[in-house]
């Protein structure tokens, strides 16, 4: 692996570190409690409904944690355009100060606008970054992470937002075993998925929201049902109540996967 190529992925194992950053604040966040599901039995239907009684706003260093990996990943892909660029190098006074790689609108103006930026590059290598398809339609995830930098970088912290996620439900499942008299079966509980989606999974949370309504009689199964919520992305017209841990690690791998498509370049 040749130094250029090194000193890209170095950017993108800094995006890493900072989402395993990320990630563990919002697990303290979560721990906070930042927010409290009560139950609530009903004795006319015999029923428990589990309401979202309390939640919390994301704390200002989870938002910074998110930009920063957004735009490490974003920088990365700039990093590899100058490399690029510095092997393509007619003059050795031309510092490639404008040098950075296309992520364009489906327009043949802002194509013609992104890519006169590499026209030094030699001809096999502008040959995969259109194989990269670098525009909205052709690669939207890379588009979205170039909307989401230029959003944070330029005009205010991204919008983020609380959605429900799912129930973890193995606890319950294992009680249910118990009360049914069937104990020998909770090895096999691990077969089966931990977590439960509902009608209100990847919708935007607020207190109030009904999230369950557990059966008659199930109390104690009831008792070990847990909530999750998860922090999506909410931008109008990039990416709406779409994971925002759940994107970022997409985009990684999206990034990392585009740069080592020119590792024969970078040798």
């Amino acid at each position: 692996m040749g130094d250029g190529l090194k000193l890209v992925l170095q950017r993108v194992e800094r995006a890493n570190e900072q989402r395993r950053d990320l990630e563990s604040e919002m697990r303290d966040w979560k721990n906070t409690p930042a927010y409290r599901v009560g139950s609530y039995f009903y004795e006319e239907t015999g029923m428990t409904v589990f309401r979202l009684d309390k939640l919390e706003e994301i704390t200002p260093r989870i938002s910074a944690l998110i930009g920063e990996t957004i735009h490490s990943l974003r920088t990365a892909l700039d990093h590899l355009a100058y490399q690029l660029f510095l092997i393509c190098r007619i003059d050795p006074a031309d510092e490639g100060k404008r040098v950075e790689f296309p992520i364009y609108d489906d327009t043949q103006e802002t194509e013609a606008a992104a890519f006169r930026q590499i026209k030094t590059f030699r001809k096999e290598i502008i040959e995969v970054v259109h194989k990269v398809n670098p525009s909205k339609s052709g690669n939207p995830l890379l588009w979205v992470l170039h909307r989401l930098d230029i959003v944070d970088k330029h005009r205010r912290i991204l919008t983020n937002t609380i959605v429900h996620h799912s129930i973890l439900v193995r606890d319950a499942q294992r009680q249910l075993l118990v009360d049914s008299g069937y104990a020998d079966m909770i090895p096999f509980i691990n077969l089966r998925p931990a977590f439960m989606a509902t009608p209100r999974t990847g919708h935007r949370a607020k207190v109030g929201d009904v999230l369950f309504v557990g059966m008659p009689g199930d109390e104690k199964v009831n008792e070990k049902l847990h909530f999750t919520f998860d922090v999506a992305f909410d931008e109008l017209g990039i990416i709406e109540d779409k994971s925002m841990i759940g994107t970022i690690d997409e985009a990684s791998k999206l990034v990392e996967g585009i740069i080592l498509r020119f590792e024969p370049f970078l040798a």
